[in-house]
C-alpha cells in the first residue's frame, strides 16, 4: 500500500507543478528578409533583434543568395504577399484584415500579377 501512496503522491506533485508552471515567454523580435525575385525568409519570437535578422536572412538564403533584411519588428504581426513575377508587398501593425489588404495592395502597386498572401507571422506580444 505504501508504494501505491508514494506513486499517487508523486503524480499529485507532478500535476500541481505542471499546473503552476509558467509558459515560456516569446521573444519580442522578428524580421523579414527578401530577395529581388520575391524570395523571402522571416523570423519571430527572438529575444534580440540581431538574432531575428540573422535567422530571417538564413531562411531567405535557402532560396536566394541575394537576400537583404527589409525590417526588424517588435511585438507585432506582419502579412506578406507575393506574385509569380517577383513583386511583393508587406504590412504590419494594423490588425490581420487590414495588414492582409495593405500587403496585397502593395504587391499589386509593385506591378504584381496574381498576388497572393503567402505568410503572416507574429512576434512577441502584439
Amino acid at each position: 500500500m505504501s508504494k501505491k501512496l508514494a506513486y499517487l503522491g508523486a503524480v499529485f506533485c507532478a500535476v500541481v507543478f505542471l499546473g503552476t508552471a509558467k509558459p515560456a515567454t516569446a521573444g519580442n523580435f522578428g524580421a523579414l528578409a527578401t530577395s529581388p525575385d520575391a524570395d523571402y525568409g522571416y523570423s519571430y519570437n527572438y529575444d534580440y533583434a540581431e538574432e531575428a535578422r540573422s535567422r530571417a536572412l538564413e531562411e531567405c538564403r535557402k532560396h536566394s543568395s541575394d537576400c537583404h533584411v527589409k525590417r526588424t519588428f517588435e511585438n507585432t504581426c506582419v502579412s506578406v504577399a507575393k506574385s509569380s513575377n517577383g513583386a511583393m508587398g508587406w504590412a504590419w501593425g494594423h490588425g490581420k484584415g487590414e495588414d492582409d489588404d495593405l500587403a496585397m495592395t502593395e504587391c499589386r502597386n509593385n506591378k504584381g500579377r496574381g498576388c497572393e498572401l503567402s505568410a503572416r507571422f507574429c512576434t512577441g506580444n502584439p
